[in-house]
């Protein structure tokens, strides 16, 4: 990426914090895009038009991947609410195998709510040559690391389905210790030579955001970062699976919805997407919305929903990492994009 690049896509990203966050809540969307997003005319009038448009921005981290998306959704900000709510919907859309939801505070995950996880023969295949440094699959802690190397390598006929239950039973315990003490009770992943301890992943790609910044916002940063101990009063928190497959091949995800009814200045409503756990390319990851109201044309009950869609990848070394990242970037510009076509197309018909 050249300098000049850099520089438009860093007036990007520090537009977005001077616009969503603080109190800019006079601004005309129109304005807020122009000025402090650095949008063109033209993009501008191509998110009005009910148009998806995404760009990728920089990221402050060697293995980060920032993309952010808008477009305007001809419908009241209550209804994206619902919609983001029933997450378990989702299963409608192709790219989505399974989804289900699970659990909660007061409510344990159990074995049933995972009935359905299965991951594909050709990933516990690779676990049995699987070492720190060159795995494919994503392993939290090293336990279970080593049992299912050790299960993989077995003959036994149905050594995928002993795998697969072992993989549910190990979900179950961890969200159980996500619900009691949060990230900092998940643990390290293990299958690279440096363990990456999820906590402190998280909590440095959220501290280091210009979406989230934590002087503005300290309650809802707070809550994502510090769940259960920094959970704020009045949000709504969601817990779910899904199997997911964007072309490069099926990935379990386990997300945590957190929605902010009260938004904040500006955004009418706040809604954040935190990753659990992803078997696949993806360390950490954070999709956050904001639903900004047309305060442009007050007739009208539309409002422009934004997305900041943050992640990290593993740190795979020179070429490999290139390579990683150019295939992720694309994968992370065109979910990005299904996903606002898919809130904006359910929020509207609903």
């Amino acid at each position: 990426m050249n300098s000049l690049r850099l520089l438009r896509s860093s007036v990007v990203v520090c537009g977005l914090l001077a616009a969503v966050l603080p109190a800019l809540a006079q601004r005309q969307p129109h304005t807020l895009l122009k000025e402090r997003v650095g949008l063109s005319d033209g993009e501008i009038q191509e998110i009005e038009s009910g148009k998806v448009f995404t760009k990728v921005l920089e990221s402050k981290d060697k293995y980060g991947m920032l993309v952010f998306g808008a477009v305007y959704v001809n419908a009241p900000v209550e209804r994206f609410a619902g919609v983001f709510r029933d997450v378990e919907k989702l299963q409608q859309e192709k790219v989505y195998l399974v989804v289900e939801d699970f659990g909660g505070i007061d409510t344990p995950a159990t074995i049933d709510d995972f009935k359905r996880l299965e991951v594909d023969k050709k990933d516990i295949d690779d676990l049995a040559g699987c070492e720190p440094g060159d795995c494919e699959l994503q392993i939290m802690n090293l336990q279970n690391l080593e049992m299912f190397k050790d299960m993989a390598k077995d003959d036994a006929v149905n050594k995928y389905a002993l795998i697969n239950q072992a993989i549910r039973e190990s979900a179950v315990k961890s969200m159980n210790r996500y619900f009691q003490g949060g990230l900092k009770a998940l643990g390290s992943y293990r299958d690279r030579k440096k363990p990456l301890n999820l906590y402190q992943a998280t909590k440095d790609m959220v501290d280091s955001s210009y979406y989230l910044p934590k002087d503005v916002a300290p309650d809802i940063h707070n809550h994502i970062v510090e769940f259960p101990d920094g959970k704020m009063e009045g949000a709504e928190d969601i817990f779910y699976w899904e199997k997911i497959d964007f072309g490069q091949g099926p990935v379990v995800r386990i997300n945590h919805v957190s929605l902010f009814p009260e938004g904040r200045n500006a955004a009418k409503l706040i809604a954040v997407n935190k990753q659990l756990y992803a078997s696949k390319y993806m360390r950490v990851g954070l999709q956050a919305y904001y639903c900004i109201p047309d305060t442009q044309y007050p007739g009208k009950q539309g409002f422009y929903l934004l997305q900041m869609n943050d992640s990290r990848l593993p740190d795979f070394g020179g070429l490999k990492l290139s390579i990683v990242r150019r295939i992720a970037t694309g994968k992370a510009v065109e979910g990005t994009a299904d996903t606002l076509e898919i809130f904006k197309r359910r929020t509207e018909s609903r």
